[in-house]
């Protein structure tokens, strides 16, 4: 975790600019990467005040980006409004993390199990196509192995049939989707083989070895985040 910050501090005292930004990723999420690491890191600790223009001035970047990433960030619980007026950086306690995969645990064991008869071959297919090519191939950066994650999650929740249940889990992952392969490195392999098991029990139309790879997957991800956040 500490290498994997330095690098990124680093990346960003070498660039100082929006050069930093690679050509596929926007401003905005160049700028909510650099800032959620610094919260993360505790360089910009809770309680810490956040203005628009001084953080634009500090990237070298403009204001539109960082209050893009700013509003990112106050959606998934990072940063809050003192006096309903300023931002500022938000404690964001274990227990609340520990909290939302509870509620994602319930949601999705319960999802996959509508979804093991309803989502289709074809979809399995190139989920299981998905998840091997990354697998054999360079280890991917985070963004593209969280759409690959994201992907899976999304079908299941999708093929429950329940439209509700889908919106829910989407929300909740995006609370946690600071977790993603650049902060948790360690979870490329089992995470994948976990995917993969995921994606054997809907093939073989066997709900309850896909709830309980469901729920096991979720568990591991979730021990991770701790482990994570000990680190910090």
């Amino acid at each position: 975790m500490a290498a994997l910050l330095d690098a990124g501090m680093a990346g960003e005292a070498s660039l100082g600019t929006a050069e930093g930004a690679s050509g596929t990723r926007s401003l905005a999420d160049w700028a909510y990467e650099v800032l959620l690491d610094r919260m993360l890191s505790r360089e910009m600790p809770p309680g810490h005040l956040l203005q628009e223009r001084a953080l634009g001035d500090a990237l070298n970047i403009s204001r539109t980006p960082i209050r893009e990433a700013l509003t990112r960030l106050e959606s998934e619980g990072f940063v809050t409004r003192h006096a309903g007026r300023l931002l500022m950086v938000r404690e964001l306690p274990a227990s609340e993390l520990m909290e939302i995969f509870h509620v994602r645990s319930v949601l999705e064991v319960e999802g996959i199990a509508l979804a093991t008869t309803r989502i289709g071959e074809a979809a399995l297919a190139q989920l299981r196509a998905l998840f091997e090519t990354q697998m054999h191939g360079p280890i991917p950066d985070g963004g593209n192995h969280w759409d690959a994650d994201d992907r899976l999650h999304g079908s299941i929740a999708d093929a429950s049939g329940n439209a509700v249940l889908a919106q829910l889990v989407r929300s909740l992952r995006r609370k946690t989707r600071m977790f993603n392969l650049k902060r948790m490195p360690e979870r490329f392999l089992p995470g994948s083989l976990e995917h993969l098991a995921i994606i054997a029990a809907l093939e073989r139309r066997d709900a309850a070895a896909a709830r309980d790879a469901m729920a096991l997957h979720l568990d591991n991800s979730k021990r991770s985040i701790l482990q994570v956040l000990a680190g910090i």
